[in-house]
């Protein structure tokens, strides 16, 4: 099993149209390539680019018999999904079939964005992970994308947070069911009641793990709602000052007003009630901040 990086990440909603708007209103994060093609014609998809070969796969859906409509009957909107893309996902389906782990249908569907397999949360730390190896009719990232905001100095996705309830049995399972490896763990976040580690996803960011047992945070209660899963999204910018000084003008709060000095950067996060159901944390990293190895 090769992972060579990650595509996209799912963003559920209930109006695509007005999610879209939100996102490039607070963000200046502006959607393209509208499409009705799946789901049974009950369906509509669009993408936001990131800036680093991924993208925010927005979707709308209204068919009561998929997963996106009872992730969003069960769980309103948010982050849904992460495609990992592959390089051989015949032999990805077939080590997971050798190591007992149920496939969506069994099956691997050729699909307009490729062909594609999907693990489902019971199977993970509470994330849909699809398995995607592109073809002739696929998405692929324009190479005249442009900047990623037309408002702020956001250039790109920096690392997606993932919240777990045992971070050393989540890395397990990323290990055996993907080939996946934790690294860079750390215990000096969240008042001494967090565990970090991150999973490289081969396209300069990375997958951050996250288990927190401290009732005040924002990951905690994530937990508490929800259970494990994709809950923020982090957008690196080239001027964090500026960006949070334009959301205020722009009348969006960001929390406690604030921007944090932190282990992974100066930080600044917009939270749910201002967006499509997810968190977004904007970071600017500095000389002690994890990066991305050359290597």
């Amino acid at each position: 099993m090769a992972i060579i990086g990650v595509q996209h990440i799912g963003l559920a909603v209930h109006d695509l149209h007005a999610a879209c708007r939100r996102l490039e209103t607070v963000f200046g994060l502006k959607y393209r390539d509208l499409r009705n093609d799946q789901s049974k014609g009950m369906q509509l998809d669009a993408r936001i680019l990131l800036g680093n070969d991924c993208w925010l796969h927005v979707v709308q859906n209204w068919n009561p018999e998929s997963r996106v409509s009872h992730f969003l009957k069960t769980r309103g909107e948010g982050l849904e999904h992460i495609a990992l893309q592959s390089d051989d996902i015949q032999a990805d389906v077939e080590r997971l079939r050798q190591a007992g782990v149920p496939v969506y249908q069994d099956r691997i569907f050729d699909a307009p964005d490729g062909f594609e397999a999907f693990v489902y949360p019971d199977q993970t730390p509470g994330v849909t992970v699809e398995l995607i190896q592109p073809h002739s009719s696929s998405w692929t990232y324009p190479p005249d994308a442009g900047p990623v905001s037309n408002a702020m100095g956001l250039i790109r996705l920096q690392h997606i947070g993932l919240v777990v309830r045992d971070l050393s049995a989540a890395c397990k399972q990323f290990q055996r069911l993907f080939g996946l490896t934790c690294q860079d763990f750390r215990n000096d976040q969240g008042k001494g009641m967090q565990l970090d580690a991150r999973i490289l996803l081969g396209n300069t960011c990375w997958l951050h793990l996250v288990q927190n047992w401290n009732p005040e945070s924002r990951v905690h209660q994530f937990l508490q709602r929800h259970g494990e899963g994709l809950e923020h999204l982090a957008l690196q910018t080239t001027s964090i000052e500026a960006d949070v000084e334009y959301l205020r003008s722009q009348g969006v709060p960001v929390f406690q007003d604030k921007i944090f000095d932190a282990a992974d950067g100066f930080e600044a996060f917009v939270y749910p009630d201002q967006t499509p159901g997810l968190t977004v944390e904007l970071i600017q990293p500095h000389a002690t901040s994890w990066t991305y190895p050359e290597d």
